[in-house]
């Protein structure tokens, strides 16, 4: 009894390190299938590709069903344009001079607006981020003056139900002061 009473401590360490054995064993088994099953992480940042290299996705990882862009669209990097502290001021307040023209207007021009430039007004709205740089965005170029009237009946009519609904007192009382 004795005897046994003096392993009992050597056989409860060598359990313990079984068991530690065993888990670290399944543990590592774990993690071997995650690594596995884990898509390969791909930051496309600038900043990686600024050798002007291409990185290339394996062949297993190749979406057969994309009917995206073509293959060799080539990588097109970001280069910021640096200006001088007095050329910042000077362009900051360009910006906020243009931007502090801008009105909410209420009525829609009968005034013919060139076709360029409409296509360049959407080119530029068409850059603005989006999600994976695909740019999901619609627009809808109205000429017909009739369907233009009926559009800004029903933005009025939305614009009154955020006034009465939506918005709380505070906002339209808010604004009470600038009609």
């Amino acid at each position: 009894m004795a005897l046994f009473s003096s392993l009992t401590p050597v056989f409860i360490a060598i359990i313990c390190v079984l068991i530690g054995v065993i888990l670290k064993k399944t543990n590592g088994e774990k993690e071997k299938r995650e690594i596995k099953t884990k898509p390969l992480s791909r930051p496309w940042v600038d900043e990686d590709l600024k050798d002007g290299t291409d990185n290339h996705l394996e062949e297993e990882e190749v979406d057969e069903d994309w009917q995206g862009l073509d293959e060799d669209v080539a990588h097109i990097p970001f280069f910021a344009e640096r200006y001088s502290e007095a050329e910042m001021i000077k362009r900051s307040q360009m910006f906020y001079e243009l931007l502090s023209k801008r009105r909410s207007v209420r009525f829609l021009s009968d005034e013919p607006v060139p076709k360029e430039v409409i296509d360049n007004v959407i080119r530029a709205a068409g850059t603005s981020p989006s999600g994976a740089h695909t740019e999901p965005w619609t627009f809808v170029v109205v000429q017909d003056p009739h369907l233009k009237h009926k559009i800004r009946e029903i933005v009025e009519e939305e614009e009154e139900i955020n006034y009465k609904k939506r918005m709380g007192d505070r906002w339209v009382n808010d604004l009470k002061r600038l009609r």
